[in-house]
């Protein structure tokens, strides 16, 4: 299931901390020296992120996000993420939810 996602309903700030490739598993194991892509053939980009909430402890947040080339924002500089998606998956018994975005840019 696919649920779009508003931050700013429930995040004071997000702030960017780092990205690095998204990587490719094939049985379990990673592929050495391969990027993941979206269905496009673009390559998908793993952004870690801090969400900040007044009264609350900060949590860091992993969005997928496709992009030619790496994001050159400076760690901490607060971003805002386009078409922030949650994606449930279930796989072998365990169940989770990823976040996926169509773009990401300073605030």
């Amino acid at each position: 299931m696919i649920i779009p996602v508003d931050l700013s309903r429930f995040a004071d700030q997000v702030q960017f901390l780092s990205v690095s490739p998204v990587e490719v598993f094939e049985d379990g194991h990673r592929v050495e020296g391969m990027q993941a892509v979206n269905s496009d053939g673009v390559p998908l980009w793993a952004v870690q992120a801090l969400v900040l909430r007044q009264g609350r402890r900060p949590q860091l947040l992993k969005v997928k996000v496709p992009s030619d080339k790496p994001f050159g924002i400076p760690p901490t500089r607060p971003i805002v993420f386009d078409g922030l998606t949650a994606v449930t998956w279930e796989r072998n018994g365990r169940s989770g939810v990823s976040f996926n975005a169509s773009g990401i840019a300073e605030a």
